[in-house]
């Protein structure tokens, strides 16, 4: 009974839905607690989560906007936890053929730099276009 209610729930999103609400209805079910403000809260660990931002694109609304992401408490920073959410979340991209399109904006308590940034974005498949980054479903 579960798979047969899995396999509706898939059917009505992908025949009912365009493609990024599709994303964004799986996004939304896939992860914890969410706050009235959009962020998604991932519970990585006892201690550890990670937060994410992500939202139709106002100004290309076929794509998502990947707003952010940041692992805390700080102490659980460079443990790989916004890597294992981000490999999650471009999966469900992938999954609904998705461009993703952000830009690079360092923050959080242990400040990476624009370059070091840059170089994991890259790691997951984004790509450099104007000024910002884009990330073209496989």
């Amino acid at each position: 009974m579960k798979k047969l209610l899995t396999e509706w729930r898939e059917y009505l999103l992908t025949e009912q839905a365009s493609p990024v609400e599709a994303f964004m209805q799986e996004y939304y079910s896939n992860s914890g607690a969410q706050d009235g403000m959009g962020f998604i809260y991932w519970q990585m660990s006892e201690t550890c989560i990670v937060k994410t931002l992500a939202y139709k694109d106002r100004q290309n609304p076929e794509d998502i906007y990947f707003e952010a992401i940041q692992t805390f408490p700080p102490e659980c920073e460079g443990e790989g936890y916004a890597s294992e959410v981000m490999n999650k979340i471009t999966a469900l991209a992938d999954k609904h053929g998705v461009v993703m399109r952000s830009t690079i904006k360092p923050f959080g308590s242990e400040r990476v730099e624009a370059g070091d940034l840059m170089k994991w974005y890259s790691s997951v498949g984004f790509v450099k276009a104007g000024s910002g980054i884009i990330r073209e479903p496989k």
